[in-house]
């Protein structure tokens, strides 16, 4: 497998609720599926209101919305998928009150990892309508309205310039395949070109910090510029530039024949692998390789608890992403447990209910949950009742999916590999926003595309992605969306 499910696929989430007139349809009114690109669609009013590039006579109110706004960009991809790292936080914004002159302050909290109400607070703290969205939170809606016909509350001229500035977009938008390969054949062949010398080079760098640590590998969790991928070789070889003797034996010993990993957040990885934070300054860096002797001793508690965890559900298998933080990972089990233990009652039906499931236990700000990959979310401070509820209405279901999904993949991988072995392409690849249904769709129309963007496409790597519009990355990369014609 080339793309892993759970990385690959959105979830379907479902909401807790206590009142036994809402368990009836507690797991079908609840159930989400939205894309990153949907919630970009839905976000654009409210960036619109907020974008520093309005406030340029405002120094210090462009510079506040500028952070908020970076902070906010952040969060929204952390769900995308939900980070191990996420932690719920606060920002404000200033924006013009249409009231008056003056401006006004709103604060958004952005927790949870439901991004449908995220977006609702974002636009009704606006006061901008939320009645044209096209997807539903698993919330409780605001009262709150809006007017326009736009479906969002803006002045007649930010409504103009809205408008406009959308039917501009939209004109220029070329989806069509063979156009646009017409003129961007050439730029995507000489950035290709410029990319792998790059990343021979980056590779070089990649080979001397394993030579000089005696580390087994260096990956990166997210897809990252290659600038910014050797920028980060660079300052880990700072660090040991500039430890003390001491630090550089910690170091030394935490690296070796060790898996080093860039990515959101400085942490100890359930696998025992080190991740370094791509965020954070070298200090923390130092800090989790000082922890690196203690955590690693962690990993057969972390092994033990998991074992114990999978007998209490009835065998059901236990998920332990490699990514994910071990500390936090060994401390949502043993809050599970314990939670579930206390509730022996209730122990055989969590037992029977789980049997055969695939399960991945998440932080407290996550919700009970089935993935699309047919595993199923269980928050580690989760109501041992509601657990059972959700079990005994959803594990079979689950086990299904599982099962279609699998068959889905599999359908996806081969479709991948003819289509890149039939237009000769250098790859194929594709972001998280899709289902596997919609990819397999696309892939097979590119695989049985027109001669003349055979021709074109020949030689070139692809990847499907959430934009409207074709484009060339900085890599060589053709980006097409998934409705190219």
């Amino acid at each position: 497998m080339h793309q892993n499910p759970a990385h690959v696929l959105s979830i379907l989430s479902w909401h807790m609720f206590t009142s036994p007139s809402k368990q009836k349809s507690l797991w079908e009114i609840s159930k989400r599926c939205i894309s990153s690109n949907e919630v970009a669609q839905a976000l654009r009013p409210f960036l619109f209101l907020v974008h520093p590039d309005k406030y340029a006579k405002f120094p210090e109110i462009q510079t506040q919305n500028e952070k908020s706004l970076q902070i906010f960009n952040g969060y929204m991809n952390d769900l995308f998928p939900v980070s191990p790292s996420l932690k719920p936080t606060k920002v404000s914004f200033s924006i013009a009150d249409k009231q008056s002159t003056t401006f006004r302050k709103i604060n958004i909290n952005l927790t949870g990892t439901d991004p449908a109400k995220i977006v609702r607070d974002a636009l009704e703290s606006c006061e901008l309508s939320t009645s044209e969205l096209k997807f539903k939170d698993t919330g409780i809606r605001s009262t709150r309205t809006g007017s326009g016909g736009l479906g969002f509350t803006t002045s007649n001229v930010e409504e103009d310039l809205l408008r406009s500035y959308l039917k501009r977009k939209k004109a220029t938008v070329i989806t069509n395949l063979y156009d646009s390969l017409t003129n961007k054949r050439d730029e995507a062949m000489r950035k290709t070109r410029e990319a792998k010398s790059l990343l021979v080079s980056i590779k070089d760098d990649i080979s001397d910090l394993k030579y000089r640590t005696q580390l087994k590998d260096v990956v990166w969790q997210m897809a990252w510029e290659e600038s910014h991928m050797r920028r980060c070789i660079s300052n880990v070889n700072r660090m040991i530039d500039q430890a003390t003797p001491e630090t550089r034996t910690v170091i030394e010993k935490a690296f070796f024949k060790n898996v080093l990993r860039f990515g959101r957040g400085s942490f100890i990885c359930c696998d025992g692998s080190i991740q370094l934070g791509a965020d954070h300054v070298p200090e923390q860096w130092e800090n989790v390789c000082q922890e690196y002797q203690i955590r690693k001793r962690q990993i057969p508690l972390l092994k033990e608890t998991a074992k114990q965890l999978e007998q209490t559900f009835g065998g059901a298998q236990i998920l332990l992403p490699h990514f994910k933080g071990l500390a936090q990972t060994l401390t949502q089990l043993q809050t599970l447990t314990v939670r579930v233990w206390k509730k022996e009652a209730l122990l055989r039906r969590v037992e029977d209910s789980a049997k055969n499931s695939m399960l991945e236990i998440v932080t407290s700000y996550d919700e009970l949950a089935i993935g699309l990959d047919g595993r199923l979310y269980i928050p580690c401070n989760v109501d041992v009742p509601s657990l059972v509820q959700f079990l005994e209405e959803n594990s079979k279901k689950a086990i299904e999916i599982n099962q279609q999904m699998h068959h889905l993949i599999n359908e996806l991988e081969f479709a991948r590999d003819e289509c890149i072995k039939e237009l000769k392409l250098t790859g194929l690849r594709w972001e998280q926003a899709f289902t596997p249904e919609a990819l397999i769709q696309c892939v097979y129309r590119l695989t049985h595309c027109s001669d003349d963007v055979r021709n074109l496409v020949s030689g070139l790597s692809i990847v499907i992605s959430a934009s409207p519009s074709i484009y060339v990355t900085s890599d060589g990369t053709l980006s097409i969306p998934l409705n190219w014609s």
